[in-house]
């Protein structure tokens, strides 16, 4: 939910009743606009009842300490993800700072371009105000926008997965450091600038309580392995892909989900550690929880779509959950498996969401373009095989250097998997890859990347990228503008 509140002149002598009325027209069709493009919008003015304000000769914006402070009681206590302040024309700075030192949120100031208005007057009084008083973070680093709804709309998106990432929590199943990967880990507290919080559970509750599934015969494994053999193309083998080793990755993606089940309020995304407790000691890979997990279907029905990374990546997890958050889409995760000049492969160890095998809305045709078959890797288990078809990404990954967070992100056209590149691969064929044009380099890419994994969404969101970045207090470096790289970190 976005608040949308406008401020006026509170001078005795400067009512006026046409000023107003443009206020009302302006602030109404914001409101509406937003509400159009699907966004929930808490209109302020309206809960003051200011609609009514010009039949008795008051004013239709905030116009006193009294009433900044109502703005932002209801604001606060409707839970707001961030204000878009309306300063059409003129009001008095410190009113909004008023507001602003108590919402502590987000804050957009926003006019038109229509020059019957001293808009422009406003927003860069105001502005310089919040600078001058710098009540809060939020005050400080507010963001000016005039006369561009899209932008707007942009702002919006960026506070309202700031809001929903900051009031969640991540489900880790198995504690990070897998392999060794420092990266992996985390200032954990720190992140909470972030996230809401963490739930840290180990493996041995997705194990245990497979294994009574697994033991007791449960019909909803067999169920969901004739499934899975009708819907997709599996190829079974001597050693790494059984029925029984299948249904025992089956089993651990639905004992998964049955524990997210109980937690599912409050969690944006889920990791799983996998390697090497699961893939060498339990001794089958967990690939279908990456795959399933962010995906809107599976063989117990449509389900919701939930983030989902290996290796409990929480950097990784949470880059995933906010590109989920901003465009809708099941977010991909995977390894940067290969780099040249023209390309970046990324393909993730046995399985990234089903989604991307076919870009499909109908999630049978992506099951359809998936093959289930023997891992390269672990002792056993199947990989769910795909190549994902050409289209427009955001590719995003927040990084952490010398202590200090960054958002690297860039947008890249999907490439095809030419005959040529599938000849050449051989460790780990049978993975799922998606290609994507390389924004820089080889040598620039592989230098200024913190990480070896991506998460990665169809569609353009680049502007909400930088507007998160901002509200976080960190640096987003666009890794399509080479000197932004090159300046960068």
């Amino acid at each position: 939910m976005i608040a949308v509140a406008t401020f006026t002149d509170p001078r005795k002598t400067s009512l006026s009743i046409e000023r107003e009325r443009a206020m009302m027209e302006k602030h109404s069709s914001l409101v509406e606009d937003l509400r159009k493009a699907g966004f929930e919008v808490l209109d302020v003015n309206e809960a003051l009842g200011k609609y009514e304000a010009l039949e008795k000769g008051m004013n239709f914006g905030i116009d006193s300490k009294k009433e900044s402070f109502e703005a932002a009681k209801f604001i606060n206590g409707n839970g707001a993800s961030g204000v878009i302040l309306g300063l059409w024309h003129w009001t008095e700075s410190n009113l909004v700072t008023l507001l602003a030192k108590e919402v502590n949120k987000p804050l957009l100031l926003y006019a038109d371009d229509d020059p019957a208005w001293a808009g422009s007057t406003c927003i860069t009084s105001v502005g310089a105000s919040l600078w001058e008083s710098s009540v809060n973070y939020h005050a400080l680093h507010h963001t000016r926008i005039k006369g561009d709804l899209e932008k707007v709309k942009a702002w919006v998106r960026a506070a309202e997965a700031v809001s929903k990432l900051s009031r969640k929590s991540l489900l880790l199943f198995g504690a990070p450091y897998t392999l060794g990967m420092e990266h992996l880990m985390d200032d954990l507290p720190r992140l909470k600038r972030f996230i809401g919080d963490y739930l840290m559970l180990d493996q041995y509750l997705i194990v245990k309580k497979a294994e009574e599934m697994l033991h007791r015969g449960d019909e909803r494994i067999e169920e969901f392995f004739r499934w899975l053999l009708e819907k997709s193309s599996v190829k079974f083998d001597e050693s790494m892909l059984t029925r029984e080793v299948l249904k025992r990755q089956i089993a651990l993606y639905l004992a998964a989900k049955d524990i997210y089940g109980a937690y599912k309020d409050e969690v944006s995304a889920v990791s799983v550690k996998c390697q090497p407790e699961l893939s060498e000691v339990y001794g089958v890979t967990a690939c279908l929880i990456p795959a399933f997990f962010p995906f809107s279907l599976d063989a117990e029905g449509e389900k919701e779509v939930i983030p989902a990374t290996c290796e409990g990546d929480v950097k990784g997890t949470i880059s995933s959950a906010l590109l989920f958050y901003l465009s809708g889409k099941p977010p991909l995760f995977g390894d940067i498996k290969y780099v040249d000049d023209e390309l970046v492969l990324i393909a993730n160890c046995g399985a990234s969401s089903l989604y991307y095998a076919r870009l499909s809305e109908d999630p049978e045709e992506n099951l359809k373009a998936t093959t289930v078959q023997g891992q390269c890797q672990g002792a056993s288990g199947g990989a769910l095989t795909y190549r994902t078809p050409p289209t427009v990404f955001t590719v995003a990954r927040l990084i952490r250097k010398g202590g200090e967070y960054y958002l690297l992100y860039f947008l890249g056209r999907g490439a095809e998997i030419t005959e040529d590149i599938e000849k050449k691969l051989k460790w780990g064929k049978q993975w799922p890859h998606t290609a994507i044009e390389n924004p820089l380099d080889k040598e620039t890419f592989i230098s200024i990347m913190g990480a070896n994994h991506l998460s990665a969404v169809p569609g353009d969101f680049r502007e909400e990228l930088r507007f998160i970045a901002e509200m976080w207090g960190i640096k987003a470096v666009n890794l399509a503008e080479r000197a932004e790289v090159l300046r960068g970190m």
